[in-house]
């Protein structure tokens, strides 16, 4: 069964502290709220949200790429909150060679209480045991301390810099490589 036939019945994942869920329209006060923080954005592809409707074409885009299989993006929603704080997301994929890239933001408010480590991780047993993925792997910026940590945390290998591979926000910049593989995942995971 392809990624993309698996996708389309995403269910819901529950932790300790957070729900990961589908993505409504009901989120886009919650989700413009960190969207909009150029803190939040700053390392992102994407231009901060300048106005709510940038949010909601988000929203919009991400629902209907659920019928297709298209969308790989969970709503973080702390459940003593009943607040989204972020999103998590297998940002692109590929059947042929079983394997994703992973992608997260979250609310600075909620930055270093391990909310984005709880999220990614469970992600990670989500790819491994359901997607039945050989690799996952996650980029950032070189800049972006706060992600390394988390990946690095979740167990995900450094690979290296691809230098100035990508054009983000009208200049050339770099990226730094991330990856677990299944095997590393079955001792690093299991209890």
């Amino acid at each position: 069964m392809s990624i993309e036939a698996k996708l389309k019945n995403m269910p819901e994942m529950e932790t300790d502290r957070l729900l990961l869920r589908k993505i409504t329209l009901d989120d886009v006060d919650d989700l413009f709220e960190f969207s909009s923080d150029p803190d939040v954005s700053g390392y992102m592809r994407w231009e901060t949200n300048e106005a709510k409707e940038e949010t909601m074409a988000f929203v919009r885009a991400v629902i209907q790429g659920y019928g297709n299989g298209t969308s790989g993006d969970w709503a973080i929603v702390h459940k003593k909150h009943k607040k989204v704080i972020g999103t998590c997301a297998f940002v692109s994929w590929s059947n042929e060679h079983q394997k994703a890239e992973i992608g997260f933001m979250l609310h600075q408010g909620y930055w270093g209480q391990g909310f984005a480590l709880e999220a990614v991780t469970t992600f990670i047993t989500y790819g491994f045991e359901v997607l039945k993925l050989n690799r996952i792997e996650g980029h950032c910026d070189p800049e972006n301390i706060g992600s390394e940590k988390v990946m690095r945390k979740a167990g995900m290998t450094f690979e290296g810099v691809l230098r100035k591979n990508e054009r983000i926000k009208g200049e050339f910049s770099d990226t730094k490589i991330f990856s677990i593989l299944r095997e590393e995942y079955r001792g690093n995971y299991s209890s």
